[in-house]
């Protein structure tokens, strides 16, 4: 201390006037240098500092602003029991909210329940509720919400489109919080059902089967979603056309960050994207592959996710014999341009697939055994089975083929041409039918493109979807090209089993392996996704060994949203629909505070 005295002693601050007169003292070129480093050492000091403050600063969400969406359609049926739509899909998804939430992991997380037990034998599922679990007017979430939303569901006279995954369980109240599912037998995809948004009893309990679907309920839905509907604004006709939804703070997974969602329908697609151009919406999902560009050039983000939708040719060799020639089915394997198509028709937007199981059941898929395509090696498998290029360009297999031969009798030796049968004559000929959307269109004159250059003849069908689906019901097309919409792993057994091969079974490749029957029978039994993995492995290596059907594409959804807009992570999506299963956690406006005061992840979303 003595010594710190003695320094404040001797330290010698320069009076006003001294300080000048050293100034004056300077040169100019002096004065210049001297001046120009007091100006670096400030805009130095001034840098280090924002540094140090960037370096403990972190970007967080705040509560606040207002998301405008765009869709195609018109909610009316805004009730987890009813909807059916693209449209009532998505505002149900946010209004209501269901005991487990899946994901876009594909992880089923709790939502409106705390906590499930299910018994070894997976015939029972026993639900705790959240205690502080409430819908949108304050009542409490309890068991008789859940009975009821699943006796609805599997009334026949409500015929609702989710009765399907409800049929064989039977729902149970053991007390006002805990509620029991008993199955009659395994099922897979039961955990799925349980996402299912939950009815408030209180509400709906007066509301007879003949009303149910004509409740203003449906349009004025309450449910425990993180939004409710705050205000709907409806067109000259008295039909809906804006719904206005505001978070709900007592969501029980959390209060999301955007505080108001605008959700505007539109007729079609174009009228879509001239709302998304004019910046008068701030996003919109399902957008077209063909759209991507413009959207992408109006300076939105396009995120993506992988669907559980798998297009190819299915055969039915009942209608037409050439597609249970095994060299031919390989040989159009090899011809067909996946990439070509993938590029051409989705404009790059999707993924050459070889697999009956999308990636949402089965990811990291082995593709190292993928065919590569040759259209040279179609040709030598054709010609050294016998169909023989004609003239016209078009490949035939039988009729006669002239032989010399040869024959000694005695010293000499006679030659004569003979006519050899082949069998009856077959023309690689076929009929590729598919449905009126510019995408399968496209994607069949490829294909056309492709397999005329091995020697095929094939005409085109198109068809409306009405005549389409009651064509596919009657099986009533030679090769089909179409998209199957696998959303459950029990989904599985209903394409490929072979009791599923006749209408109302969606077997429609008409696949009949006895090992394939008991691997999927088998799959369903089984709680262990792990187990249920390695039959799946099986079920490919049969497929890829039959080849029952080329499997072509799987298209990705496209999601156009603002820059504004942050932690969109889609990654997987079953229906389109589920790309609101976070919206919680998204966020518009945003703060910056020091690491020290926030736990907040720092993560502003993903694009993918």
């Amino acid at each position: 201390m003595h010594k710190f005295l003695s320094f404040l002693k001797e330290f010698y601050i320069p009076k006003k006037d001294e300080l000048l007169n050293a100034f004056a003292s300077f040169s100019r070129k002096e004065l210049f240098i001297f001046i120009s480093s007091i100006i670096v050492a400030i805009v130095s000091v001034v840098i280090i500092l924002e540094n140090i403050n960037t370096y403990f600063m972190v970007e967080v969400p705040t509560s606040g602003g207002t998301i405008t969406e765009g869709i195609i359609g018109i909610p009316t049926l805004i009730n987890p029991v009813l909807a059916l739509s693209d449209a009532d899909k998505d505002l149900t998804s946010l209004v209501y909210s269901g005991l487990m939430r899946k994901t876009t992991e594909g992880i089923f997380i709790p939502d409106l329940a705390e906590s499930y037990t299910v018994t070894p034998d997976g015939m029972t599922y026993t639900f705790i509720i959240k205690k502080n679990a409430t819908f949108h007017d304050g009542t409490k979430v309890t068991a008789d919400d859940v009975v009821f939303t699943v006796n609805k569901i599997k009334d026949p006279l409500i015929k609702s489109p989710r009765k399907l995954g409800w049929d064989g369980v039977t729902v149970s109240k053991k007390d006002d919080r805990t509620v029991v599912f008993s199955l009659t037998k395994p099922y897979i995809s039961f955990m799925d059902s349980t996402t299912t948004g939950i009815l408030p009893f209180h509400i709906w309990k007066n509301v007879t089967n003949t009303e149910f679907s004509l409740s203003p309920l449906n349009i004025k839905a309450i449910g425990s979603g993180p939004y409710f509907i705050s205000s709907l604004s409806k067109n000259k006709d008295g039909i809906p056309e804006k719904y206005t939804l505001k978070y709900f703070k007592n969501f029980t997974l959390g209060s999301p960050h955007i505080k108001y969602l605008n959700i505007v329908s539109y007729s079609n697609e174009k009228d879509l994207i001239k709302a998304l151009t004019s910046h008068s919406i701030d996003q919109a999902g399902g957008i077209s592959s063909i759209n991507a560009k413009v959207v992408l050039d109006a300076g939105y983000k396009i995120h993506t996710a992988t669907l559980p939708r798998i297009f190819g040719i299915f055969f039915n060799s009942n209608k037409n014999n050439i597609a249970s020639d095994k060299s031919v089915i390989k040989s159009f394997n090899y011809a067909i341009d996946k990439q070509e198509i993938v590029d051409k028709v989705l404009n790059g937007y999707g993924s050459v697939i070889n697999s009956p199981i999308p990636e949402t059941i089965l990811p990291d898929q082995d593709i190292s055994s993928t065919v590569k395509t040759s259209i040279d090696d179609a040709n030598d498998l054709l010609d050294k089975n016998g169909w023989i290029l004609g003239a016209d360009g078009i490949r035939v297999h039988g009729g006669t083929k002239t032989v010399t031969q040869t024959k000694k009798v005695g010293k000499k030796t006679i030659t004569k041409t003979v006519q050899v049968s082949l069998g009856p004559i077959t023309k690689l000929a076929f009929s590729l039918t598919t449905g009126d959307t510019p995408e399968l269109k496209y994607a069949a004159t490829l294909i056309k493109d492709q397999l005329t250059k091995i020697g095929a003849q094939v005409e085109i069908k198109i068809f409306e979807p009405g005549q389409l689906n009651q064509i596919i019901r009657t099986r009533d097309y030679e090769m089909l090209l179409f998209g199957q919409d696998i959303k459950h792993e029990s989904d599985l057994y209903s394409f490929w089993h072979s009791s599923q091969k006749n209408d109302p079974g969606l077997n429609i490749a008409l696949y009949s392996n006895a090992k394939v029957d008991s691997i999927l029978e088998a799959t369903q039994k089984m709680s262990s996704y792990e187990d249920r993995a390695v039959k799946y492995e099986e079920f490919i290596n049969e497929f890829n060994n039959d080849i029952p059907a080329i499997l072509i594409y799987s298209p990705k959804y496209l999601y156009a949203t603002s820059s504004e807009l942050n932690h969109i992570s889609l990654n997987t999506l079953t229906i389109p629909s589920d790309r609101f299963v976070p919206i919680y956690k998204w966020y518009a406006n945003i703060d910056h505070v020091w690491k020290i005061f926030t736990n907040t992840p720092t993560n502003t979303g993903t694009d993918k």
